[in-house]
């Protein structure tokens, strides 16, 4: 189902962060495979993500900024983050729905890695 604004606003929690390898390595989970977190949409195009392992005290990492959507996909701007690699960058995520589980998928935060990100979030109520 390609994604429109009123598919991602609200509050979602973390099912599953993975990082897929085009050559077929197993995934790899940058928190763990129990890692939680939060992702918000606002009617107003402004998006907060925050992810945290469970059990590492330094684990997690969490970023806002503003989010388009055009052509099945949201873009992320992000404008504060707690990596500070990560600002000024805008981030591209094919969109999948099915009920209440959304799947974002795309490129890899830096270029040049050969993974890509799949995160699974289920709408929170």
């Amino acid at each position: 189902m390609n994604g429109t604004v009123h598919d991602l606003v609200g509050a979602w929690r973390l099912e599953r962060w993975s990082m897929e390898y085009e050559d077929g390595r197993p995934a790899e989970f940058p928190l763990g495979p129990d890692a939680r977190g939060m992702l918000l949409y606002t009617p107003g195009g402004r998006v907060s993500a925050t992810l945290m392992s469970v059990g590492q005290p330094s684990g997690s990492l969490a970023y806002a900024g503003r989010y388009d959507v055009r052509g099945g996909a949201v873009y992320h701007s992000i404008e504060i983050a707690t990596d500070p690699t990560l600002v000024g960058l805008t981030t591209t995520r094919h969109i999948a729905r099915e009920g209440d589980v959304l799947t974002l998928s795309g490129p890899d935060f830096h270029a040049g890695t050969a993974r890509s990100q799949k995160i699974v979030w289920r709408r929170l109520s």
